[in-house]
């Protein structure tokens, strides 16, 4: 237990300096937006370039961890758009509802998590789930919420949505390293350590802009889809994971580590993006994203407590 504590105790206590400092008007909230895209493009994809480079492809592209959290995407994606559907939603608001519960949180909260609780897996780990992020669950976002608008003609949305896709600064990192893995070329000490240190900064910037971000954030809409879609994400899709993960060497695919094991279902029971509110805005589904997103940060650290009691108890951890 105490183990698991002090995994998850400073990191939301870096989300509650976030929240404090910007609250007091030490920074404001616009400032949260500068301090993402930096995260986003320059400190995470170097994160992640300086963790995969220098393993195997085996590590890197592991078919069951991929296959685990890509399933149980897929799995919660295809509910909770079916749900809202049925339920007279419209075609956005089933779409984000869907982004927000198969979507996580890996590089905000996932990759501190991890370092603290696995570092020498990490950087495998949430290079695995940003593939899967930028690959699938986006692209898939993005491309129903065009089709929903209807703007532009298929063939458009689909080269749209891919070159987005290509050009991610996370994506292009991982194929960085990937590349300079199959060359067998090393980096220079020097830039190594450069890039060490930019990388670094990742964590606790990334946690603090969460933080920030959840000053001023009034939560309206359906409060049976917002709550659908935390329960979702938190309760069901860890569940989900640990299903496949069984099932799926059980089918004859490589068996996980109890690391990688625990990893593949912590990384489904993190909070929703917390990009979820900026990319449903343009399609007028900023309030039932920006309260799922906030809700599922704020309860993730019970159940990401509880989460890591279940894989103790079963070995995993």
């Amino acid at each position: 237990m105490l183990q698991i504590l002090s995994a998850t105790v400073p990191i939301f206590l870096i989300v509650a300096i976030g929240y404090v400092l910007t609250r007091r008007g030490m920074f404001k909230r616009a400032d949260m937006t500068v301090l993402s895209k930096y995260v986003v493009k320059v400190a995470l994809p170097l994160l992640v370039f300086v963790n995969v480079s220098g393993r195997r492809v085996d590590e890197i592209l592991n078919p069951t961890y991929l296959l685990t959290y890509a399933g149980a995407a897929m799995v919660m994606f295809a509910l909770a758009f079916g749900y809202a559907r049925i339920f007279g939603r419209s075609a956005h608001r089933a779409t984000f509802m869907a982004m927000g519960m198969a979507g996580t949180n890996n590089g905000f909260i996932g990759f501190p998590v991890f370092l603290i609780l696995f570092a020498e897996i990490a950087g495998a780990a949430i290079g695995m789930d940003m593939l899967v992020d930028n690959f699938l669950i986006i692209p898939l976002t993005l491309f129903l919420a065009e089709q929903a608008a209807g703007t532009g003609s298929l063939r458009v949305r689909i080269v749209s949505t891919a070159r987005g896709v290509l050009l991610h600064p996370m994506v292009v990192a991982i194929v960085a390293a990937m590349v300079l893995n199959t060359a067998g070329i090393t980096v220079p000490d020097v830039l190594d350590r450069t890039l060490t240190l930019l990388a670094q900064t990742s964590s606790g910037v990334a946690l603090f802009t969460v933080g920030g971000m959840l000053v001023g954030l009034r939560p309206k809409g359906m409060v049976s889809d917002i709550a659908v879609t935390v329960v979702g994400k938190l309760l069901v899709m860890p569940a989900v994971a640990i299903g496949l993960v069984v099932g799926l060497v059980t089918l004859g695919l490589p068996d996980l580590s109890p690391q990688f094991r625990a990893a593949a279902v912590l990384t489904c029971a993190l909070p929703t993006y917390s990009i979820l509110p900026a990319l449903a805005d343009p399609y007028g589904e900023t309030d039932v994203a920006t309260a799922s997103m906030m809700l599922s940060t704020v309860l993730s650290f019970l159940t990401l407590t509880g989460w890591m009691l279940v894989l103790s108890a079963v070995g995993w951890m």
